[in-house]
């Protein structure tokens, strides 16, 4: 048996999930988090500059404290996707999904056949081949973000795609894309949540929300109760925050 997705098993119950977004290396960061009640750790390789091994060394790190290791990644890096799921990440981000092909090339990247294309570097001792693919395929999350207004125009076609998990709204690129860069807090982009929030949930996905202000933990409540279940904070984001947190009181 292979280590439970215990994140993709608190999304399928309806409950909200929480993790760390790191776009540095650092192992010892990410076992610092076990026991604070966060849900996942993802490993950011779009905007970070994160090598191979510090990522299989975080993915360990991940697992040593009960984190589910996630990695974002891009549709163009297939070989990348292939390596971190070898090395044990149990899910990955698909950057800049805008349409439905875009939703299944990712499915392929990501699952093993039937399901998907990914090759295999065969079973670990213990577990048939047969046994292994089913287990990865089941436990393996599927994140794809909505950050452009192409895929909003798309959404409906891209949620006909049946091994989705999450789609993962990234406010900050989408307000690019709407032209109003830096205000995810516009109308337009509110619209543009609830629209994939309603509609996400009709067709049984989870809806994430990206671009949290660390700062400001009364929204995440606010999107819990509009029905999104996925967010991550940036790890940067945590600390200028809790330093000048710090300063003020100490000031």
């Amino acid at each position: 048996m292979l280590r439970q997705n215990l994140t993709k098993a608190k999304l399928k119950a309806s409950q909200p999930v929480i993790g760390m977004r790191m776009e540095f290396a650092s192992p010892y960061l990410v076992r610092s988090l076990g026991g604070l009640g966060l849900d996942f750790v993802y490993l950011d390789l779009e905007h970070g500059l994160i090598g191979g091994e510090s990522c299989q060394e975080m993915i360990r790190a991940a697992e040593i404290v009960n984190l589910t290791p996630l990695v974002r990644a891009s549709l163009s890096e297939t070989g990348t996707i292939a390596r971190v799921l070898d090395a044990g990440a149990m899910g990955i981000i698909i950057s800049h999904c805008r349409s439905k092909e875009d939703a299944q090339s990712a499915v392929k990247a990501i699952k093993l056949p039937p399901e998907g294309e990914r090759g295999t570097a065969g079973a670990p001792a213990g577990m048939t081949l047969a046994d292994y693919i089913r287990e990865v395929n089941k436990e393996t999350l599927v994140v794809v973000m909505i950050e452009e207004a192409e895929a909003l125009d798309n959404l409906s076609d891209i949620l006909t795609v049946p091994e989705l998990d999450v789609l993962f709204i990234g406010r900050l690129d989408l307000s690019l894309s709407l032209g109003i860069p830096g205000q995810i807090d516009n109308p337009r982009i509110q619209h543009a949540v609830e629209k994939v929030i309603k509609e996400g949930k009709s067709a049984g996905k989870a809806v994430g929300v990206g671009a949290i202000n660390a700062g400001d933990p009364a929204s995440v409540r606010e999107f819990i109760k509009r029905g999104a279940q996925f967010f991550s904070l940036t790890a940067t984001s945590l600390l200028r925050n809790a330093t000048a947190r710090l300063l003020n009181e100490i000031k």
